[in-house]
């Protein structure tokens, strides 16, 4: 229960903190919305450059689902990770760094940029799906997007960029499982979903017979230590969610986990 594991003190300040957040969230949907659509895909940060985003380092891990690698498998899809993300457990996850030597939040908007990403390959047919840096819009309330722009057969794919994943930063709290753990703190699991577009894209170049809504894996992220740079500000729903995450990982409220 969530009670036992984070108290009663612990659920206010984190309750307070959503409903707080949302009320300023659906005030500015509408300029977030504008944010996102007809951005280029570019490199998360110059080789010297220190980034603003919420950790000094970190990590994060997706453990893939049956139903995921399955689809891949009966398709004869091949999944490479693309640095600095590596395959992990045999092909059934990938891990990444994080932490302000990689990642950056993006102004206005919010997105955080995380470079790398996964290539699949059809050695039937030649075909390849490739993504290599994304963006994550962090939301307070409803539905949190993680984007790119794909690359098909080597190309860039026609209609440019799109969402790939849906999962919800309400979900880690509220079912206690924002804790310690590897060293930092954060969600030990939370839902990725594919969406609509992506399954599309996937079931046309490979013959998958993926359906939007399936979830492709599970998202682990535990953040350590405190920024290099303040966390800039602003009212896009993106920094609403940033702020979100920002004040957690700072408050002394969740015991210690392995």
């Amino acid at each position: 229960m969530i009670i036992t594991r984070v108290g009663i003190a612990g659920l206010a300040c984190v309750g307070g903190l959503l409903t707080g957040q949302a009320a300023m969230a659906e005030t500015v949907a509408g300029t977030a919305a504008g944010t996102v659509a007809g951005r280029s895909a570019r490199a998360c940060l110059a080789p010297d450059q220190v980034g603003s985003y919420l950790s000094k380092e970190g990590e994060a891990t997706i453990s893939f689902s049956a139903a995921f690698l399955n689809g891949l498998r009966q398709a004869g899809v091949d999944m490479q990770a693309l640095p600095p993300h590596k395959m992990i457990g045999n092909g059934s996850g990938t891990w990444l760094p994080i932490g302000d030597r990689y990642d950056n939040i993006e102004v206005p908007s919010g997105r955080v940029c995380y470079p790398g990403g996964w290539r699949w390959t059809q050695s039937a047919t030649g075909a390849s799906y490739e993504i290599d840096d994304f963006w994550i819009l962090f939301s307070a309330v409803g539905t949190s997007k993680v984007i790119a722009n794909p690359k098909v057969n080597g190309r860039p794919r026609d209609g440019g960029e799109l969402t790939l994943l849906n999962f919800s930063v309400p979900q880690a709290f509220l079912t206690g499982q924002f804790v310690p753990h590897n060293g930092g703190i954060g969600p030990k699991r939370v839902d990725l979903r594919m969406t609509d577009d992506i399954v599309r894209d996937l079931n046309t170049v490979f013959g998958t017979t993926f359906r939007g809504g399936t979830v492709l894996g599970g998202l682990d992220i535990a953040w350590k230590g405190v920024p290099s740079r303040p966390l800039p500000s602003g009212t896009s729903l993106g920094f609403v969610g940033l702020q979100l995450l920002a004040d957690a990982i700072r408050l002394p409220l969740f015991p210690a986990s392995s």
